[in-house]
């Protein structure tokens, strides 16, 4: 009897590990939600180090402020920018009691600092606060949008608030789609590479069981559906 039950254990995990893993179209769709986020984070720490801001780490796990700059004058942080990176047509959201906190104002991100001073305590985020509190910082939207099925656009625009409800939002930069086959210069250049390298990164990480010549196939398509994955699973 011990045998026969034996033998039945031993069929099953032969099965089991011998079945093709199927994954839910809804897993495949949270997850890829998660690589466009991210890739569209990682061209955002491209952008604004490249330009003279050093980045310190705004985010704990994968919840806080996508980007958190700052630049030192004298020895000291003088300036400080505050930035958050959307994929395509993603919102802002909210948080708090009663969901009213909208993210990236100036109480989401105050709030948000001390999380951070309690998760990790430097001196800069001490600075980095003070400065908030003072008005005394920048606060930037960075969104990433696919355009056809070649090229990107980035869009920058520029968030104005005094509270936690709503914020005024105006575009300060609207760059030229960015031809991912053709790049017209070095910054494109940096832009593609960036947003190529943090997508095969997010798609190694989210999808494991995918090969790299999978990734390769996927990263032709600008804008990956649930079917371009299903198609390589």
């Amino acid at each position: 009897m011990k045998k026969l039950v034996l033998l039945f254990v031993l069929l099953g995990v032969f099965l089991l590990a011998n079945t093709p893993y199927v994954m839910k179209d809804s897993k495949i769709q949270g997850r890829l939600n998660i690589v466009n986020g991210y890739s569209s984070e990682c061209m955002i720490h491209e952008f604004y180090t490249s330009t003279g801001w050093k980045q310190i780490e705004g985010e704990i796990g994968r919840n806080g402020i996508d980007g958190l700059y700052y630049k030192i004058k004298n020895g000291h942080i003088k300036e400080v920018l505050v930035a958050e990176s959307k994929w395509n047509t993603s919102r802002l959201g909210r948080s708090g009691k009663n969901k009213l906190m909208k993210q990236m104002s100036q109480k989401w991100i105050l709030r948000t600092m001390d999380k951070l001073q309690r998760h990790k305590p430097l001196s800069e985020y001490n600075t980095i606060k003070r400065l908030i509190q003072n008005d005394q910082y920048r606060a930037r939207l960075f969104k990433v949008i696919p355009k056809g099925s070649d090229s990107i656009q980035i869009d920058i625009y520029t968030l104005k608030n005094k509270g936690q409800y709503e914020l005024y939002t105006f575009v300060e930069r609207k760059l030229d789609p960015i031809n991912l086959k053709s790049p017209k210069n070095s910054f494109e250049r940096n832009m593609v590479k960036a947003y190529n390298t943090c997508r095969a990164t997010a798609l190694h990480k989210y999808f494991p069981m995918l090969k790299s010549a999978d990734v390769e196939v996927l990263l032709e398509e600008n804008y990956l559906k649930k079917r371009d994955v299903r198609e390589v699973l």
